[in-house]
């Protein structure tokens, strides 16, 4: 995230604050390419989700709850508004697995084994879970996560700053941005896997 960027959100957040309404879609529509990349993710996890349901309606998912957040609650703050939206982001991806895992494939009558079936062997959970049910322990184990863990990894995974953005934005040492990164990459595993990940 360069400066001129995080100073463009900024200004938006004040142009909010100020009662400029439009400000909000812009802020939404920032959100939006993140939104899309991370669903096209979790439906890579089964080629046959695409008949059932399309990366458009975590979209629409998203965007109703970021403009619904954005109207009784108004982050007066870059950090501020990256929480905000990630957490609206993780709910409607977590709402999304949840369903579909749930929910057999209509035209086949089953679940399809590929994205319902739990992978047994331990992963990294930085590199985002490999089936539905995983994907709904993910999202769920990421809001367990205590408070400065959850925050590194919501702006890292959820929001896709890099490691040195992210710790620019936190006025933290890259160092503790580090920690902090491994950390949750530890607990998660431990929470989905029962054990730290590899490396």
């Amino acid at each position: 995230m360069d400066f001129a960027h995080s100073t463009h959100i900024q200004d938006l957040l004040n142009q909010l604050r100020d009662g400029r309404v439009e400000a909000r879609d812009e802020l939404i529509a920032h959100a939006m390419e993140r939104v899309r990349a991370l669903a096209r993710r979790m439906f890579r996890v089964s080629p046959a989700l695409r008949a059932v349901e399309e990366t458009d309606d975590i979209l629409q998912r998203t965007l109703l709850r970021l403009r619904r957040s954005l109207g009784n609650i108004q982050p007066t703050t870059v950090r501020g508004f990256f929480a905000l939206a990630a957490r609206q982001i993780r709910w409607a991806l977590q709402d999304v697995a949840r369903e579909l895992a749930a929910t057999p494939l209509i035209y086949t009558g089953v679940h399809s084994p590929e994205s319902s079936v739990r992978n047994p062997e331990p992963a990294d959970p930085g590199a985002g879970p490999t089936s539905l049910v995983e994907w709904t322990e993910f999202h769920q184990a990421v809001e367990r996560l205590p408070d400065e863990a959850r925050e590194v990894f919501d702006l890292v995974w959820y929001e896709g700053l890099n490691q040195v953005e992210a710790a620019a934005l936190l006025g933290v040492p890259l160092r503790t941005l580090k920690r902090r990164w491994r950390l949750a990459r530890e607990l998660l595993s431990q929470a989905l896997y029962g054990e730290p990940p590899d490396g």
